[in-house]
């Protein structure tokens, strides 16, 4: 392997290419990284030594998905020893605490790198988030051992886990248009996804890659003929609120003409020379979805007309 290193430096000698010895000094950490593996699995003890003490945990471990972990490798896979390192040390020095990885103990970088060493498939956009960014770490949501939802081993069940931390949210639940969240229709990580997305918000998004919306309000997806430019430019929430509204359809007006009049107009008295009597909104004399009731987008009329 040395033979192998000094070919590389030779030939980026050679070259002139500064790359290159990068690459050699990233083949040499990466055989200290796989000694430093097996001086690691030789400090394993097995997951039936750690229950001589820790039998409260293992009773419960059967049903919990990190107990596959032990099928890996022709079912010669470790358990607990995969997360908190070898406990070779710890149980020799007679369960000194300071001899075992301690996930509550360590820094949330340091855990998300440990879970994320499994994990980082599913959830590659975790460092780009705002949790991960603010230190909301995995453990600060989830718990291995003693879960209050075994559903993706939350902490607690949703929305509550996510209100201890978004009051502000929580408070919209509350109106009188809302989602029904608190009613248990819908969760918070149907149009979210916390460990990160590369939308805005971690919103998720359609397999069209349209707003998160249109998963359940199909009906205003498209494509259409004639597509409402508003809706394709600023989205849905340029109309709507998405948590909750004191009005219906969670309109973020409670009339439905001011609404349509911050963009169809220079001003709010719609007044302009020449303009029939009965498209004068500001004195209500109708709602605009009265007739424009295809306001998503039409197939068939280009004033969204019905």
């Amino acid at each position: 392997m040395k033979r192998l290193l000094l070919v590389f430096a030779s030939l980026a000698s050679s070259l002139g290419l500064a790359a290159l010895p990068s690459l050699a000094q990233t083949a040499t950490q990466a055989i200290t990284n796989s000694k430093t593996d097996i001086m690691k699995v030789s400090d394993f003890v097995g997951s039936e030594t750690c229950e001589l003490c820790h039998a409260d945990l293992s009773k419960k471990f059967a049903s919990n998905p990190h107990a596959a972990l032990a099928l890996e490798h022709g079912g010669k896979g470790v358990t607990c020893e995969n997360c908190h390192g070898g406990g070779r040390a710890h149980v020799e020095s007679g369960g000194d605490p300071t001899k075992i990885f301690h996930f509550d103990k360590a820094p949330s970088k340091v855990v998300d790198a440990k879970c994320l060493a499994c994990h980082l498939g599913t959830h590659a956009n975790f460092d780009r988030t705002a949790h991960g960014a603010a230190g909301v770490g995995c453990t600060s949501c989830h718990s291995t051992h003693s879960p209050q939802n075994e559903v993706n081993l939350l902490k607690v069940s949703e929305p509550k886990l996510c209100y201890q931390c978004h009051t502000d949210v929580k408070a919209s639940f509350s109106q009188p248009f809302h989602h029904k969240v608190n009613e248990g229709l819908m969760k918070c990580s149907d149009c979210h996804d916390p460990h990160g997305t590369l939308q805005d918000k971690m919103l998720k998004s359609s397999a069209d890659q349209n707003a998160v919306c249109v998963k359940c309000h199909a009906d205003a997806m498209g494509p259409f003929v004639y597509e409402h430019p508003h809706i394709k430019t600023e989205g849905c929430l340029s109309c709507h609120f998405p948590h909750g509204s004191s009005n219906p359809r969670l309109l973020t007006r409670n009339n439905v003409n001011s609404l349509c009049l911050q963009c169809h107009t220079a001003s709010m008295n719609f007044t302009a020379p020449g303009t029939p009597s009965f498209h004068n909104m500001a004195n209500q004399y109708q709602a605009c979805n009265t007739c424009h009731t295809q306001i998503h987008g039409s197939n068939a009329d280009s004033n969204f007309l019905k």
